[in-house]
Formats: structure tokens, sequence, C-alpha cells
């Protein structure tokens, strides 16, 4: 399942989101919870899955107010089973949040049917050494259970994608897939230097079962121009059937 993440296109209105994520061909959409009320609304929500044909299949909070929008999201999230969260780690300071990731999420997930994921974020530092983030690593995403992996996060810390198939094996769930391209993070996948045709073609040979999200910037995909983020959008649908679809089924 080859998801359309809202952060992709921040500067519209969830309704084109939607539109634009149907048209092209999306097998659903990944929504982030923010300070916009709509993305909190889920009667809203729900009317445009049924306007435009398409599901919201994943939720992610707005990085950096997870502390102020955690229990909004929790309201919203509880209400669309199956979907994925994901998450990114605590920050190194905060709290409400780092409890409410490890006492309330599970049962939620249990209660209404979800799959909670730990995703991995651009590492940075606070104080020069102390991490932005608790429990950041790789090795402690694994650990603490199902992953989301975010390629492009990969590619700034300089971590080998391919070896991330089989150290994560069964706990990855989901994947954020973009390319990195002049030093530019999250461009679109059929343009850059990472190996995303072999790691996509792997991931199918290895039999994922989890579900992939078109996560871009703004800019690499042409936000402000309809046209050109249609084109886009078609793009990165047509390098996903071609590396993963199309392997995966001659299996």
């Amino acid at each position: 399942m080859f998801l359309f993440h809202t952060e992709n296109l921040p500067h519209y209105g969830l309704d084109r989101v939607f539109d634009l994520a149907s048209k092209a061909g999306f097998d659903g959409i990944e929504l982030t919870v923010s300070s916009c009320f709509d993305t909190q609304t889920v009667a809203y929500i729900k009317e445009l899955e049924k306007r435009y044909k398409i599901k919201v299949k994943a939720f992610s909070l707005a990085q950096g107010q997870e502390e102020a929008l955690f229990k909004a999201f929790q309201y919203t999230a509880r209400e669309f089973s199956k979907s994925h969260l994901n998450l990114a780690p605590p920050k190194a300071f905060g709290s409400r949040y780092k409890q409410w990731m490890e006492e309330i999420v599970p049962r939620m997930a249990h209660k209404y049917n979800l799959v909670p994921c730990r995703k991995n974020v651009i590492s940075s530092n606070r104080i020069g050494i102390i991490p932005s983030r608790q429990n950041s690593s790789l090795s402690e995403l694994r650990d603490a259970g199902n992953v989301c992996l975010d390629i492009s996060a990969m590619a700034v810390s300089n971590q080998e994608i391919l070896r991330s198939i089989p150290y994560f094996e069964d706990s990855l769930k989901h994947i954020y897939l973009s390319n990195f391209y002049k030093e530019q993070p999250y461009s679109m996948p059929d343009q850059g230097i990472l190996p995303l045709e072999t790691f996509l073609s792997k991931l199918a040979e290895n039999k994922f079962k989890g579900w992939i999200t078109l996560k871009v910037d703004p800019v690499q995909i042409g936000e402000g121009d309809d046209e050109k983020v249609l084109d886009n959008m078609k793009r990165a649908i047509k390098f996903y059937k071609t590396y993963f679809e199309k392997v995966k089924n001659k299996k």
C-alpha cells in the first residue's frame, strides 16, 4: 500500500490534498495531526474519505508539537481502525509525551486495533552532546517494537539503507520513501543518489507486508503548481509500482 503524506503539501487544505491524492491514484493518506483543527475533526476527515474515495491509513504528529497535540492525536486516530501511528521518539526533556507513548499508546492500539510505530528522525544534539530525542538510535527503535523507517533521515545520518532490511526484519512495518539529491533530503524517489530501486526490490523479495508513504519536501514536489504536483505524484507511484509491486507480484 502506497500512501501520500499530507506534510508533502503543508500549505494546501485537506480537501485539496485528498483530491490530488485520489486523482493521482494513491492507495491512501497519511495525515499529520497539527494545530489546524481540520486535522483533528473526525467527522470532516471521514467526509473527505467518502467524497474522494480514499482512506486515511496512517497518522503522525506535527514534529515539535508533540507535547501540545498528543491528546488531540489520540482522540482523532483512534477512530480509524487498523491505521498506523507513526510517532517520533520523545524529546530529551519532554515528560508528558514520553509517558503517553509508554503508557497510553499501547493500550489505545490494543483497544482500537491500531499499529503503533516509532520512527527515526534527523538526529541533532542539545548542548553539543545530548541527543535531542530519547531512545532514538536504530537499535533502540528496533528494541521498542514496530518501526517506521524514514529513508532521508537515515541518509542525513550516513546510515546504509540496504542494511536496514535484514536489521529490522519483522519489526519494520512502515517506510517513508524519498531520495537524497544534491545534499537535499526528501527529494523525489526517482531523483537522487540512494539505491532506492534495489531497496524496494529487496523489500519485495523479502515479502514486506507493511506500508510505504511518500514523504518529500514541498518544494521538490512542486507545491503551488497543481499540474506539477500531480505529475510528480504520478511519477512517484510509477516508481513504487516498478520497483516494488511488480517485483512482489512476480513471487
